[in-house]
């Protein structure tokens, strides 16, 4: 009998779907057993397990550049500390992100002051930019909104299609406008939703190597100006928003409008407001350094691309003034 191999790219689409298959079970699994638990003790045994191996993986090498960079005046035993919270945190939040329904159903975990911009932005009709950050438990910034205003999210989309599926089922619960994953045809898409009266979120504390250049923590970078686009674009509001951890699985979720010029020069006034945002994040997370994300890659250098973002953005929307 002849045997015939199969093709090299056959054999690596099997192992490649295996491999998802078997990532999935493991998520569900996971998923499940943390659901067991409750909220509470999920929550804080894996804030325990990730500050334990955290600081034992490769990445612990950029958490304490990144904040040797962000406090050159700290001791290093005080860099130790806000690294050690950071990996509880993401621990946490890494459980949490499992039970957003509970979260949903308790809403007494929640404390939020802002009913009164809230309603207010309800009121006008007119849509609105949420910019949040990754800090505390961001997985949960928007429920004490969600029944009053439509909301939808923009996130990252999961290599692996059936754990994207199962991610963005639960993240759904908070987002009445559904998550959109980010694509080339998502300018397109944001700008339609907010034009219709309703609004849009998004984590804008990530580097972005194709944004505007700004200043973070005393150190040139890069900025995603997106954000910034859209509401001077379509003159609405730029909200931006933060949850704390006051302990355990409980939060304070804090909001602020923030200033978008609107003179004759788009770009300038675009350059502004995303300034605007890294600022108000940087004052944020100097108040909690424990609780935002050191993982990042965030001080790399970029290349520049406002330009061409801003133009591709006026193909998008031929009506925008």
């Amino acid at each position: 009998h002849v045997i015939f191999p199969m093709p090299e790219k056959t054999t690596r689409s099997i192992w490649a779907s295996a491999k998802h298959v078997l990532e999935y079970a493991a998520l569900r699994t996971l998923a499940q057993l943390l659901r067991m638990m409750g909220i509470d003790t999920a929550s804080g045994l894996m804030g325990w397990i990730w500050q334990k191996i955290g600081p034992r993986t490769a990445r612990q090498q950029r958490v304490t550049g990144n904040l040797r960079l962000a406090f050159p005046e700290m001791r290093d035993e005080e860099l130790a500390e806000i690294a050690r919270l950071q990996w509880n945190n993401l621990g946490r939040t890494f459980a949490e992100s499992f039970m957003i329904d509970r979260f949903i159903d308790e809403p007494g975990r929640m404390e939020f002051n802002h009913d009164d911009m809230a309603e207010r932005i309800a009121k006008s009709g007119k849509g609105f930019v949420l910019v949040s950050l990754h800090t505390a438990n961001w997985e949960v910034i928007c429920i004490p909104v969600a029944e009053r205003l439509e909301i939808t999210g923009l996130y990252q989309k999961l290599s692996n299609a059936r754990a994207d599926r199962y991610v963005r089922e639960m993240r759904e619960m908070v987002y009445r406008g559904g998550l959109l994953p980010k694509s080339v045809s998502t300018p397109r898409t944001v700008m339609k939703t907010v034009r219709a009266g309703n609004g849009v979120a998004m984590l804008a504390d990530q580097r972005e190597k194709k944004g505007v250049e700004v200043k973070f923590f005393g150190q040139t970078t890069r900025a995603n100006p997106f954000p910034a686009m859209i509401a001077r674009r379509l003159d609405v509001p730029l909200i931006a928003g933060r949850t704390i951890r006051l302990s355990g699985a409980r939060f304070r979720v804090e909001a602020q409008e923030l200033p978008v010029p609107r003179t004759d020069d788009m770009n300038a006034d675009i350059q502004a407001a995303a300034e605007a945002i890294q600022n108000r994040f940087e004052a944020w997370i100097r108040e909690y350094p424990g609780q935002w994300m050191w993982v990042h890659d965030r001080w790399r250098p970029g290349r520049p691309r406002r330009q061409r973002s801003i133009q591709a953005l006026d193909k998008s929307n031929p009506n925008a003034n």
